[in-house]
């Protein structure tokens, strides 16, 4: 089966070849791109502690139709490096470390493991190019998703105005509290924080980062209504989703686009 949003947000079932479970974007589904966020019934079992190896995604490259050396992940390390992929250099860009990947070479998946933190996907219908984006609250604050759209605006003429943002299953503000030693960054680097973050108390607040991403990608450029969000905090829903601040040591899920060949 499949998992698809609705326009409320709500999980629908849809019949489809195979047994797993993902999470796809009708937006993104209706311009051709390729593309999931799985859950916790295909994601990765939880790792030893400490391990930072990319994971085996061989189901989901499976599921793109492409070889399973095609489908590149990087040890995610909560900055904001971006790297470039293509045919010739996906094999060195995997043992690399990030926290965004962009391509525009067709039949090349890239993709971001989480498990709380947002992960963003970006497609720009016209080159076409595409984004992965691991967007913890370091890296929120360090702007990776400005600077990914930067990156894609530099090396292939991306234009914010026609592309397409997919923000997959995160923590949300229910969920998410947080102290000083996160909202002075937040703070010091979003005019428009109080949008995204509310004061419970004691110096506490609760902070949603996948609005505040959204808002940043609307700030630079993307239009409203090409910004889709699944809505669903990991939190919240660890039958489906896996979260580290709920479990500690756990799995993650992947967050995966591909321009089809």
């Amino acid at each position: 089966m499949i998992i698809t949003t609705n326009e409320s947000h709500k999980f629908k079932k849809e019949s489809c070849a195979g047994n797993d479970q993902y999470a796809i974007i009708p937006a993104f589904a209706a311009a051709g791109v390729a593309h999931a966020f799985t859950t916790r019934l295909n994601g990765l079992g939880a790792r030893n502690s400490g391990s930072k190896a990319p994971g085996d995604w061989n189901a989901v490259a499976d599921m793109c139709g492409i070889g399973h050396d095609k489908l590149v992940t990087v040890n995610q390390v909560h900055e904001d490096a971006i790297l470039s992929v293509d045919e010739n250099n996906y094999p060195d860009v995997k043992k690399q470390s990030a926290d965004a990947l962009i391509t525009a070479s067709p039949g090349i998946a890239i993709g971001v493991e989480t498990a709380d933190c947002v992960p963003i996907l970006l497609f720009d219908p016209s080159t076409p190019a595409i984004a992965a984006v691991h967007a913890g609250w370091r890296s929120t604050v360090k702007k990776i998703v400005l600077k990914s759209v930067q990156k894609m605006q530099a090396e292939y003429g991306s234009d914010p105005s026609r592309m397409i943002a997919a923000i997959g299953p995160a923590i949300g503000p229910e969920c998410y509290e947080v102290d000083e030693v996160v909202m002075g960054p937040v703070r010091a680097a979003f005019l428009f924080w109080e949008e995204a973050a509310h004061a419970r108390g004691n110096d506490r607040w609760s902070l949603d980062l996948a609005r505040l991403n959204a808002r940043e990608l609307m700030r630079i450029g993307l239009q409203e209504r090409n910004v889709h969000s699944l809505g669903l905090c990991t939190s919240c829903n660890r039958d489906r989703f896996y979260s580290f601040r709920a479990e500690g040591r756990t799995g993650r899920m992947l967050s995966v686009i591909m321009i089809r060949p």
